[in-house]
């Protein structure tokens, strides 16, 4: 089948999640359109600027504005011939409404493919919410998710949620929390752990016991890097990167 687009990357935002989603590029061509050979998978170009400031820290008024840097990546892919943009990142679609005005190549949403796929999945129904505390203060997935009739849960509905937050979810993403700032050493420096798992499972089966979820959303790009395999808690696990790579692959070859 012949590739009808070229598809843009902007990464960086961390380098792990960047890598991943590319291998989830690979496996939705095997799937869609029958990649075997080298020759069969598809072109892409990428621009990954690491140096990108926080998504997450500049939403809450702690880092620079991240906006030019990922404007700089979509300049990179377009000057490179990309037809079109995915941004593997989840927070950074905070800046997506800024980013489109500067008229950029079109840009997928991961955030839409993935509401759209919880409210196939469970429609009428209540999602979790595992994501960045910068996410879910933004509504960044609450507003699209109500919006197809979905209720939203995150671990700051439950009791004790900032705690929740804080430890089993922030910590295994940025690392310990001291002094009023993450130490790193979590997924965004290892690519994932067995204590990161461990935590992250912790709150999505509070988000099912307690919120009663009938679905979950790995809204942080590197919380699939720790929390691999279709369910977690007895309960669907949504990747968004992998939904975002599917409609890529559709998206550059016309499906």
């Amino acid at each position: 089948m012949r590739q009808r687009r070229l598809s843009g990357i902007v990464s960086g935002l961390g380098p792990f999640a960047h890598l991943d989603f590319e291998r989830k590029l690979l496996e939705a061509a095997s799937e869609l359109v029958g990649a075997r050979r080298d020759q069969d998978f598809p072109q892409w170009v990428l621009s990954s600027i690491p140096r990108t400031p926080d998504r997450t820290e500049a939403f809450l008024g702690r880092a620079e504005d991240p906006t030019p840097a990922l404007l700089r990546s979509l300049e990179r892919v377009r000057r490179a011939g990309a037809d079109f943009a995915v941004v593997a990142c989840n927070t950074a679609h905070l800046f997506l409404d800024r980013l489109r005005e500067e008229n950029p190549p079109p840009i997928l949403s991961l955030i839409e493919v993935t509401a759209d796929e919880a409210a196939r999945i469970a429609p009428g129904g209540s999602a979790g919410l595992l994501a960045t505390s910068g996410t879910l203060r933004s509504r960044l997935y609450h507003d699209p998710l109500e919006a197809r009739g979905l209720r939203p849960v995150s671990p700051f509905d439950l009791e004790s949620g900032e705690e929740l937050q804080r430890r089993a979810v922030m910590e295994p993403i940025y690392g310990l929390w001291i002094d009023g700032r993450h130490q790193g050493g979590g997924i965004k420096t290892d690519g994932g752990s067995a204590e990161a798992r461990e935590l992250l499972e912790k709150a999505a089966r509070r988000l099912v016991d307690e919120g009663g979820v009938a679905v979950l959303v790995a809204g942080c790009t590197e919380i699939p890097l720790a929390l691999e395999g279709p369910t977690i808690a007895e309960r669907p696990l949504l990747d968004p990167a992998k939904l975002l790579a599917t409609a890529a692959i559709r998206h550059a070859y016309g499906l």
